[in-house]
Order: C-alpha cells, then sequence, then structure tokens
C-alpha cells in the first residue's frame, strides 16, 4: 500500500483474520487528508496549552524576550542598545513573540501564547520525525507513541519546565525541523550546506544546540565515515555525505559565534558571557540527583510536592513515557555501530551529551536549571515512536499466529511463552490505555484555573495611580519584579531593572536597554521592593539616592518616592 498510513475509504475492507482494523474506512487518516487532520489537531492542542501555560504566573524571563520583541516589532531590529542573557533566542522565540505582539499587543499573556504555540508545534514534528519513511500502520503508531509521551505536561513542574515562557525546550521545535529535513532531504551535494545553515541558526539565538544537534550530528557522522573508510575499507569519496555533515556541524559553531560577535559589532544587542566552568567530581552527585526530578518533570510524572488522588495517578501513568524513552534509547545504543537510522543515532546521541554536559557544568543550581536539558523530552519521545512501533507491531503479529503444534520441551518453557505471547499481545491495548489517560491528563489541566503574572496586581496599581500620587510613569526596581511589570502594564508604565554594584546602584545586570536609563529623555522617581526578593535591601537604596520623601505600602511591596529623577544618581552599567 502506498499511502502514509494504512486507511481506505472501503470500510468493507477487512484483515486476514477477517476484522475490519479501525483505521480503515477513515478518510480523515488517508494520505491525502492527514495534512488537514494534523492541522486541526495542532490547532487544538495550541488552545489546550494556552489554557495550560495560564496556570502558571509569568515571570521575569518571558517578560524580557517580550520587551525585546516589542521593540523590534517597532523597528529596533538588532536590539541597538540591549544587553540580554547569555542566551538570546534572537532567531527563534523572539521572531515568534514579534508575530504574537503584531496580533495580540504588548500584555502579560503574550508568554502564554507563544509558550503554546512553541509547544503545539513541537508535539507536530515530533509526530513528523517519528514517523521518518514509514507507512501503513507502523507509521501511525510512530506519531501515536511520539506525540502520545508529549501531550499532557504535569500541571506545576511539567509545565514550569516545558510550557511556561521562552527556554530549551522551544529551541526543540527548529531542533526537529532540522532533523525532518535531513530525514526527508535527497542526498544531494547542498544537504549539508542546508544542515549547517540550519544548525547555524539555530546556534545564534540558543547555544545548547551544541549538546543536542552540532555535536550530536558531527560525533555520529564522523563514526559512520570511519566505519565507511576504516572498517569496510571503501573509498573516501563513499563518505562524502557524512563527512560533508560533520564539517558542516563542527562550522556551524564558530559560524553563529561570527554572526553574534557582527550583530554587537553593528550596534546589535550584546549578551552575557556564556559560562564554561564545570563542577568538581563531588558536585556531579547533586546534579543528578537534580536531573532525575528534571527528567521525571519534563516526563510529567513528577512527584514533588506529593501528589495525591487523580494527580499521582497521572505522575504514575506518565511513567510509561519514561520508560518507553529509555527502552529506545537502550536499543539504539547497544546496536549504535550498527543502526541503520541516521536520525535514531543522532537522538540517542543528542539525549546522552545534553545530560552528559549538564552533570560536569556548574551552573546547575536548583529545579529551574534543569531547563538546559529540556530537548531530551522531545528527542526521547521521537526516538521512542521511530524505534520501538515496529518492534510493537511485530510481537502482536506474531502472539496472532497459531501456536505451534510441536510439543513444548518443558512445562516451564510452555508457561513463559505463553506468558510472553500474552504480553506481545497486549502491549499495544495497555498503551492505548495509557494515551487514554494521557488525554484525561491533558483535559484535568485544562480545568485548572489560570493565574495572573507574578507583578500584575502592582502593574495594575502604577496604572492607576502613577498620575495622581506623584510616581513617574517608570521607576526602578529588581529584575525579578521589573521587566515583568513593565510587560503586565502594557509598556506604558513599570519598571525598569538595576543592582548593587560597586558601592551603589547600577543598570542591569542583564535583559535591559540602556536607554531607559538616560537622565536627559527619562525621569524616575520612585523605587520598589519586594518582600519576596532580597537581592537589594532597603537601606542600600537610601544609602543611593538618601531618605525617600514618602513611602507607600502595597502588599508585599514597598514604594519609596523621591522628589527628583534617580536616574541622575544612578551609576554605570554593572560590569559584564
Amino acid at each position: 500500500m502506498t499511502n502514509d498510513v494504512e486507511a481506505v475509504s472501503d470500510v468493507s475492507v477487512t484483515s486476514a483474520a477477517g476484522r475490519t482494523r479501525w483505521w480503515q474506512g477513515k478518510p480523515w487518516l488517508s494520505s491525502a487528508a492527514l495534512p488537514v487532520t494534523l492541522a486541526v489537531a495542532t490547532v487544538a492542542l495550541f488552545l489546550c496549552y494556552l489554557q495550560v501555560s495560564r496556570t502558571q504566573r509569568g515571570e521575569a524571563d518571558g517578560a524580557s524576550i517580550s520587551l525585546q520583541a516589542w521593540d523590534m516589532l517597532h523597528g529596533n531590529l538588532l536590539l541597538h542598545g540591549w544587553t540580554g542573557a547569555d542566551v538570546s533566542f534572537y532567531t527563534t522565540e523572539l521572531p515568534e513573540y514579534m508575530l504574537v505582539e503584531a496580533v495580540r499587543g504588548l500584555n502579560a499573556d503574550v508568554v502564554h501564547v507563544a509558550a503554546a504555540l512553541s509547544y503545539a508545534l513541537l508535539v507536530l514534528f515530533a509526530a513528523l520525525l517519528a514517523k521518518g519513511r514509514a507507512t501503513g500502520r507502523e507509521g501511525l503508531l510512530r506519531m501515536v507513541i511520539a506525540a502520545g509521551i508529549l501531550l499532557a505536561p504535569e500541571p506545576g513542574p511539567g509545565v514550569f519546565i516545558v510550557l511556561f515562557q521562552p527556554d530549551h525546550i522551544g529551541t526543540g521545535v527548529p531542533l526537529l525541523v532540522t532533523w525532518l529535513v535531513l530525514d526527508r532531504m535527497p542526498r544531494r551535494w547542498y544537504l549539508p550546506v542546508v544542515m549547517g545553515v540550519l544548525l547555524t541558526w539555530i546556534g545564534v539565538a540558543d547555544g545548547v544546540i551544541l549538546f543536542t544537534g552540532a555535536a550530536p550530528l558531527a560525533l555520529v557522522c564522523g563514526f559512520r565515515a570511519f566505519q565507511r573508510i576504516a572498517r569496510r575499507h571503501e573509498p573516501v569519496r563513499s563518505a562524502w555525505l557524512e563527512l560533508s555533515l560533520a564539517a558542516a556541524a563542527v562550522i556551524s559553531v564558530p559560524a553563529s559565534d561570527i554572526i553574534v560577535r557582527l550583530i554587537s559589532t553593528l550596534g546589535g544587542y550584546t549578551m552575557l558571557p556564556l559560562s564554561t566552568q564545570m563542577t568538581t567530581l563531588s558536585g556531579v552527585l547533586p546534579h543528578v540527583r537534580l536531573a532525575t526530578d528534571g527528567v521525571l518533570g519534563m516526563y510529567g510524572a513528577s512527584f514533588q510536592g506529593h501528589p495525591t488522588g487523580i494527580v499521582a495517578v497521572f505522575a504514575a501513568l506518565h511513567v510509561v513515557g519514561i520508560v518507553l524513552a529509555a527502552w529506545a534509547l537502550w536499543r539504539v545504543a547497544r546496536r549504535f555501530f550498527g543502526c541503520d537510522d541516521l536520525i535514531a543515532q543522532l537522538l540517542a546521541a543528542g539525549i546522552v551529551v545534553n545530560l552528559a554536559a549538564y552533570l560536569v557544568s556548574a551552573k546547575p543550581a536548583g529545579y529551574w536549571s534543569t531547563r538546559e536539558f529540556a530537548a531530551i523530552l522531545p528527542m526521547g519521545a521521537v526516538l521512542a515512536g521511530r524505534v520501538l512501533a515496529g518492534p510493537l507491531l511485530a510481537r502482536r503479529a506474531s502472539a496472532a499466529e497459531p501456536a505451534s503444534t510441536e510439543p513444548a520441551s518443558t512445562e516451564q518453557a510452555s508457561l513463559a511463552g505463553r506468558v510472553r505471547t500474552l504480553a506481545a499481545a497486549s502491549a499495544l491495548p495497555v498503551l492505548g490505555l495509557v494515551l487514554a489517560g494521557y488525554v484525561a491528563a491533558l483535559a484535568y489541566a485544562v480545568t485548572l484555573p489560570s493565574v495572573p503574572s507574578a507583578t500584575q496586581n502592582l502593574a495594575d496599581w502604577l496604572l492607576a495611580h502613577h498620575a495622581t500620587d506623584g510616581l513617574t510613569s517608570f521607576g526602578l526596581s529588581t529584575y525579578q519584579e521589573s521587566n515583568i511589570t513593565t510587560q503586565s502594564a502594557g509598556g506604558v508604565a513599570g519598571l525598569r531593572p538595576m543592582v548593587a554594584a560597586g558601592g551603589g546602584l547600577s543598570p542591569g545586570d542583564h535583559e535591559y536597554k540602556t536607554a531607559w536609563y538616560d537622565p536627559r529623555t527619562e525621569d524616575m522617581n520612585f523605587v520598589v521592593l519586594s518582600t519576596e526578593d532580597t537581592s537589594l535591601a532597603e537601606g542600600t537604596v537610601q544609602s543611593a539616592f538618601g531618605t525617600p520623601a514618602r513611602v507607600i505600602h502595597l502588599g508585599q511591596y514597598t514604594i519609596m518616592v523621591w522628589n527628583k529623577n534617580l536616574l541622575a544618581e544612578l551609576g554605570p552599567p554593572a560590569p559584564e
């Protein structure tokens, strides 16, 4: 059969056993209708994920990216004057945010819309990459396994990492697109060129592509070339594709760095240096614990906070997704040297390299840091679909065959055979029940109440009182309260970040624009401090600006107001 999935419009078609299969006679699963079916499913998932994302309050990082996109949308395409963090998302999430803001304007919901869009596309491309070139039942099952594992982020820890705001999980979308192009594009001379361009494009935005894309491609293709030349004694020209792909991966790393430096040279944004410090041997063990918690949370199987009732049931069900991904990884690893599937090798290598880099890095400091290896979720889901669908179908077909008429050698062997046959026959029905549980988990998450952004009440107060209470439109605060307040206020009022540096107070130290602090064009006469953020003490602020003219208390916030422009006494930007 030549269709991408085994689906026909004639409901009378039956299997060899005389039973009509559920996918037969379903026009919406035919190869012609499949794109429409996937598009409708993606839109439905986007709407679900939008509501799920709203169950987490927006915070500083997402707001910072939102403000940068807003600036780009209004003509500052190179982000002149901006100092970002160590990851810019310049060529990935920022264009996405621009599109969302072009439709929705600047507000706290922009982060949720973009996050939902990214995750819905992640599910779509994971399904397509898992399918590969398989057709019929196997192609369909591959898609279902991959999409099913990703389907229902766990409320709380899971949503916090994978469906919250721009982060490394979003980089998984262009990464899957890159592998999809590699999987589908003809093996011509231009394929390595396309791979190099795609990896460079992602690398400009997010350096984690070194571990999830560039390094795996270089290592795997280098090894495959070595097998051809050194082990099978084929001529060097027979490995031209592998060698070219490896070279493209290697070149993409300095190429992306050159582009970032060029943007800065042309007056665009600058970035904080990326930490390359490694941990000590004793520091690896705590990282293993963090990584374990992170994997559980990403796959929806976290038991942090000791969930009970239906939430605990959903978490237990999601353990199946981890088992499938681990099983697929093991199958590829044990036959890695003889694996013919380049994409499976790349996914397996990406998972291992990304996790290894996290464990030896000095960057992990808490659960939030597990976002550094968030790409292992879509990579594991695709690997499970791509590697396990065929064997599962083969075992089910084998179990359906008539039992052998030859007598069993022993009663124990006969019993073991029956157990294996039963397990093979029931594997797919069990997975179907698990998938139904995942659908129920997503439906449950959609019903949870939305929450406002972290400082929405403060933003609303500033909008309502800044004129009547003698406050300027913008004031100063810490990073955690500043950009999110500005975003929540639609950019017409809010706060600008500052830090204690050199015995005084300075702009920054990241995700800020220098033009915000020019006393010739800007006027700020108040500072906001929060009891939830102790990075800046009230005494430090008064040492820098003197005694405030008055102090306003608003819940957890202390608003100190002066009768002068504080920017004139603010120090220079903190050194990077």
